[in-house]
């Protein structure tokens, strides 16, 4: 007899950030073959987001019609994964988590909350605050706020530096752990974590010197959330979007 989360199938909405469909698919892949002994359920539907609409969540604030672009994509990119039998949905994008979360409440799917899993890792920690290092459309969108933590600005040099660094990403260029450990280490504020809210540049510090408990990387909570919605099943481990 199969157990529950044996029935549980995870659908994940790709394109927003290739790069982490990609990790958040192989994470959880390999995590729950290493609790079950074999593969899990996967579902990956890649919206096909436009290059002019990647850049506009990445390089700032996009417009009223540039989101509701990018929120039909996603509307879409549901349904696709419900059509293939997916029983619960995530997205390992930041600026579009209250999007996903939205479009899987009005078809009645279950949502694994990203921004949620990050923040209670950050509490978790035993920290009340943390830097945020995400994109300027992450930050204006207030996708951090207002859920128990306090929400730090890095200086604007630092935001400008990230930008580049994620803009790097996006065209295909990786870089190296340590420039983002640079990055985080003058962003840090005493008593405080540091979250990486853009999951183009989670990961890149998985094997660099600089990595410790303190950073929360938003795309691995991610990861750790959706291994516990299929192996415990999605009525205990998948968590409704804000």
């Amino acid at each position: 007899m199969s157990e529950p989360g044996e029935r549980a199938t995870l659908g994940i909405i790709g394109g927003a950030g290739v790069g982490a469909s990609a990790r958040l698919y192989a994470d959880v892949a390999a995590r729950y073959r290493a609790i079950r002994g074999h593969l899990p359920r996967i579902a990956l539907w890649n919206a096909p987001f436009s290059d002019a609409l990647e850049h506009a969540f990445v390089g700032g604030e996009p417009d009223g019609e540039e989101v509701a672009a990018a929120e039909l994509l996603v509307g879409q990119a549901v349904e696709r994964l419900l059509d293939a039998g997916a029983t619960v949905v995530a997205m390992p994008c930041n600026s579009l988590q209250r999007a996903a979360a939205r479009e899987a409440a009005g078809r009645g799917a279950p949502f694994i909350d990203m921004i949620a899993a990050t923040l209670d890792a950050v509490s978790g920690s035993g920290h009340g605050s943390a830097v945020l290092l995400s994109t300027e459309a992450t930050r204006a969108a207030g996708i951090y706020e207002g859920r128990g933590v306090e929400i730090l600005t890095p200086p604007a040099e630092l935001r400008e530096e990230l930008a580049v660094l994620i803009g790097r990403v996006v065209e295909g260029s990786t870089p190296g752990g340590a420039e983002l450990q640079s990055l985080v280490a003058r962003a840090r504020r005493p008593s405080a974590g540091v979250v990486i809210g853009c999951t183009d540049i989670c990961g890149l510090l998985d094997s660099g010197e600089g990595s410790d408990a303190e950073v929360v990387d938003s795309l691995a909570c991610l990861a750790t959330r959706c291994v516990e919605a299929l192996t415990a099943g999605v009525s205990s481990a998948a968590y409704p979007g804000a």
